[in-house]
Order: C-alpha cells, then sequence, then structure tokens
C-alpha cells in the first residue's frame, strides 16, 4: 500500500485579501473535497488536517457536515472519502443522465397505467423523490419531488436500501427512524431484514399500506455501475384500484423494466461511456 503524501493541497484559486466576499469556511470545505477527490486512498482525520493544514477541531466539523450532507464517507476504520457518486459519475453528470434517461420511462407508464409514477435517488443517508408524474385520475396517490422516504415503509425506500451493504442500511434506518405509520407499517428488526431479503429475491418491492392506509405501491431498483443501487421507479395506487393478481404482475413487470432500461444506460458511465 503506498504511503499517503502529506503535503499541504493546493486550493484551485490563490485569493487575494482584497475579496471581502470570499468564505473561508467554504473555501477549506471545498479545499478538503478537493484532497479526498486526488487522495489514492481513504484518508484519516489525521491525514486530512496533515494536508489542508486547519485545526483538527475545524477540519472534524468541515468533514462532519460533509458527511451528513452527503459528500464524504466515513468507512469503519473512520477514514474519509469522497461519496460514491461524486467517486464514480460526479453529482450533476449522474443526476443529469438519470433523470433525462428516465423521464420518457416515466411518463409512458403514466400513459399505459394512469397511475402516479416516481423516481427516487439516495443521497448518502437519505432516500429522496427526484422526479414524478402524477395520475391524471381524480383520487391518486400524490408524491412531492424533494420528499424524503422511509427506507422501511415505503416501496422507493425499500428497493434501495434492500440492495445496500448491511452498514449503510443500517445507517439509512438511523438516519430517517424506524416510525410506525400504519398498522401494516414493518417495524421489527428481523421482520425487516426478512423484507429485504425478500424484495432482493423477487427483485422488486412493495408497499402495502405501509406508509399511507388505501395506499398501494410497487417499486423496482435501478442498478448502475458495478451493481450498485442509487436510485428506483415506483408506481402507486389507491387500494380501492388495486387489480387482480394478473393485473399485478404486469404493473410489476413494466416498472422493473423501466428500471432496467435506467440502469442499462447508466452503467457504461462508471467506463468513461457518455
Amino acid at each position: 500500500m503506498p504511503r499517503p503524501v502529506t503535503k499541504r493541497a493546493v486550493s484551485p484559486r490563490q485569493i487575494g485579501p482584497d475579496e471581502k466576499y470570499f468564505s473561508k469556511l467554504i473555501g477549506k470545505a471545498l479545499n478538503l473535497l478537493a484532497i479526498l477527490r486526488v487522495a489514492p486512498q481513504p484518508l484519516s482525520l489525521n491525514e486530512v488536517t496533515l494536508r489542508i493544514g486547519v485545526a483538527k477541531s475545524s477540519v472534524f466539523r468541515i468533514l462532519y457536515t460533509l458527511e451528513v450532507s452527503g459528500y464524504v464517507e466515513r468507512d469503519a476504520a473512520g477514514r474519509y472519502a469522497l461519496a460514491h457518486d461524486l467517486q464514480t459519475w460526479g453529482r450533476g453528470q449522474w443526476l443529469s443522465t438519470l433523470l433525462k434517461t428516465a423521464d420518457p420511462l416515466l411518463r409512458e407508464l403514466n400513459r399505459e397505467f394512469r397511475e402516479t409514477v416516481s423516481l427516487a435517488a439516495r443521497f448518502q443517508n437519505r432516500i429522496e423523490v427526484i422526479a414524478l408524474i402524477e395520475s391524471p385520475q381524480l383520487i391518486r396517490m400524490g408524491n412531492t419531488v424533494g420528499r424524503i422516504l422511509p427506507p422501511h415503509a415505503s416501496s422507493l425506500g425499500k428497493a434501495i436500501t434492500a440492495w445496500q451493504s448491511e452498514e449503510v442500511r443500517e445507517r439509512l434506518l438511523r438516519s430517517y427512524g424506524v416510525h410506525r405509520f400504519t398498522s401494516h407499517t414493518i417495524t421489527d428488526e428481523v421482520e425487516l431484514k426478512k423484507e429485504y431479503e425478500r424484495t432482493r429475491e423477487r427483485g422488486y418491492s412493495t408497499d402495502q399500506e405501509e406508509s399511507v392506509l388505501e395506499g398501494c405501491c410497487f417499486g423496482a431498483p435501478v442498478i448502475g455501475p458495478d451493481e450498485a443501487v442509487w436510485a428506483a421507479i415506483s408506481m402507486s395506487l389507491p387500494k380501492m384500484r388495486l387489480p387482480d393478481r394478473k393485473a399485478q404482475n404486469r404493473m410489476i413487470a413494466a416498472v422493473r423494466r423501466a428500471a432496467s432500461r435506467t440502469g442499462e444506460v447508466l452503467r457504461p458511465l462508471a467506463r468513461g461511456g457518455p
């Protein structure tokens, strides 16, 4: 393993003393991200402190804020690295490609089934809705872009969480909290683990009145580079319109197909694709 270099990082641009609007704190955070970006391996707090030349207590506060905000990850040994989605694709490129690819597929699902369809993505410790098309029907399941989803009680949350490592699953659950929304919500640790196993085995997730009464959802993971799951697609409908099993299977197959097609476009990005 190569020994880490301990020289201080250089800021992207030298800031003159007359630039009164420059935020030193933000500058330090950006410099820290630049350090992690070029590091050949995760860095300890001491190693980061040596590189950036700032007090250790300040570095810790910045790292903690970046970790909570989803820009930095910390491993079991307490070492820091750039968050996976920033490392692999770059946050902007990833979101842009994901949204552009999924949009026509969501519209196709919405036209065919006339139900609400949504796209969600994981940002470190949270799962967030980033796109949706609501059902044109008067009685429908609603959603909101920017909504933070429960990883244990929503089809999108389950579809993403089920494919994470145990450490990431625990972090997602701990960050959101395992709250009971209805009498159908799974809150028992053992039962929830079984639910994630079932989700992986069958390739899709369900929400059977677990997040809201009279609401049903089907979700499927978007499998990206290195078989990682960072997003999911779902279809939601009122229980009163839930069709027979054969029709449900057709809905599920369509959602899985849309998620699979989205993943096919995203996977080459890690190999320097478009």
